[in-house]
């Protein structure tokens, strides 16, 4: 996820041949897990100083390492940024692979030795894990020290940045390469479906490998409420054992048929699956383990080695209309302002769903929620330079009066933090709608 020196990393899968055995990589993620200080980096042969990493790229020079993510500070901006990395401890010298936010991967390795890590990894457009710890020039590495940070700051900043983290559901997942011979998904597409799956959904049903599990079942021994959390890259489910929270990566190409996804383990393991909507509902189908074939259909027969789910949208509880104290005749002519109330009413559940536009900056994706809440990608056509390619936002909606307005509460772009704007919607329809005026240009969405 990270522009600066530290966070440009990332990395291929793992060997299969030499996979870590749990425990050992439980035992490499505690090792690796707390704040760390740069003390070292030099960069394709050259050594930068503390003074300018600390200023212009990591704010301190503190990184804060969890089980699953990398997480800095800009120093100019005091935007947090996060990178994901996978491990396998099993290998010698140890390898790790760390993953931007737009899902480039670049392989490394690293030690420990007393009170100190190493990492090397290779920055460049054909990426080779290296195998020493060392960055000449001409070899598009990146050598970096750093020492074990401890101390009641430490803790704190280590709580502050994870808490970050965990509230987002933002892990990055190293990107899969399209096979031969077939397009992979555009990064609209993937915004779109992300977007959509974005939110809390209720588990119906599950059906693992032919056994069928309710829904009360699914309460006490599975999610917390039968309910699970989807995020823009994450995938979060509470148990109703003991309140411990798991997190899972996400990953998904919905230019297949089916659409594909991966599930990424706590424990590195990639799980491959299919998706698809259905109405309000979702259908994920995934094999058990990670030597499996994807799934070619949504069943989980008794052994298949799939599990089946079957998730619904979790809509806002709406609070019922009075019943009529007497019943009449006829229903009475509807007043001005009680037909203005239901045409207002009408074009707000009009207006929830997923929008997109294409203009001269590239191509926005909106998903707006019934709740009140949105979330945005914007997709660019032309990157400002040491800017991501691809700007997440969302917030809070409203609409009265023929006027729509929205105001941003968490962005990857710090100039748009609590942006607001205002539009005037023009005109509506299922299929459409038409925003803009007052000095501004007319703006046609298409609903997906």
């Amino acid at each position: 996820m990270l522009l600066s020196l530290l966070l440009a990393a990332a990395g291929a899968g793992l060997i299969q041949d030499d996979r870590p055995t749990e425990t050992e990589l439980r035992r490499a993620r505690q090792l690796l897990a707390g704040a760390w200080t740069i003390v070292a980096a030099t960069d394709d042969g050259d050594e930068i100083g503390l003074d300018l990493v600390r200023r212009r790229m990591v704010k301190d020079g503190r990184v804060v390492v969890t089980s699953r993510t990398i997480t800095h500070v800009i120093p100019d901006t005091g935007e947090k940024q996060v990178v994901g990395f996978t491990l396998n401890p099993g290998k010698q010298p140890r390898e790790i692979n760390l993953i931007s936010s737009d899902e480039r991967t670049m392989p490394g390795i690293y030690k420990i030795e007393g009170e100190q890590l190493w990492v090397c990894f290779t920055d460049g457009r054909d990426p080779v894990r290296p195998t020493e710890f060392e960055s000449k020039v001409g070899s598009s590495r990146i050598l970096l020290r750093l020492d074990h940070a401890s101390g009641p700051a430490a803790t704190v900043a280590a709580a502050e940045l994870e808490e970050t983290v965990d509230v987002k559901d933002e892990v990055p997942v190293p990107a899969t390469p399209a096979a031969p011979g077939r397009n992979r998904a555009t990064p609209a597409e993937i915004a779109r479906d992300r977007g959509i799956m974005a939110g809390l959904w209720d588990i119906v049903s599950i059906r693992d490998d032919g056994e069928s599990l309710g829904a009360s079942l699914i309460r006490q021994k599975i999610a917390e409420n039968g309910r699970v959390r989807i995020g823009s890259r994450g995938v979060s489910v509470v148990s109703p054992l003991n309140d411990a929270k798991r997190l899972w990566a996400y990953r998904l190409d919905p230019a297949t048929t089916p659409k594909e996804i991966d599930l990424v383990t706590e424990t590195d393991s990639i799980l491959k699956g299919i998706y698809t909507f259905d109405d309000d509902k979702l259908l994920v189908c995934v094999a058990k383990t990670e030597d499996m074939g994807r799934p070619a259909t949504f069943e989980a027969p008794t052994g298949s080695g799939h599990i089946l789910y079957t998730m619904r949208t979790v809509k806002p509880e709406r609070v019922a209309a009075p019943a009529p104290i007497a019943a009449t005749p006829a229903a009475p002519t509807p007043t001005p302002a009680e037909l203005k109330a239901m045409r207002e009413e009408q074009i707000r559940e009009m207006l929830a769903g997923s929008w997109s536009i294409t203009d001269s900056r590239g191509t926005l994706v909106t998903v707006l929620r019934p709740d009140g809440t949105f979330s945005s990608t914007r997709t660019l056509s032309r990157p400002r330079l040491f800017s991501p390619s691809v700007i997440s936002y969302g917030g809070a909606w409203t609409y009265a009066d023929g006027v729509f307005s929205g105001r941003v509460s968490g962005t990857n772009d710090p100039n748009m933090l609590g942006y607001s704007y205002v539009n005037r919607l023009q005109s509506i329809s299922p299929t459409s709608m038409v925003m803009g005026g007052g000095g501004g240009a007319l703006k046609t969405y298409r609903k997906l």
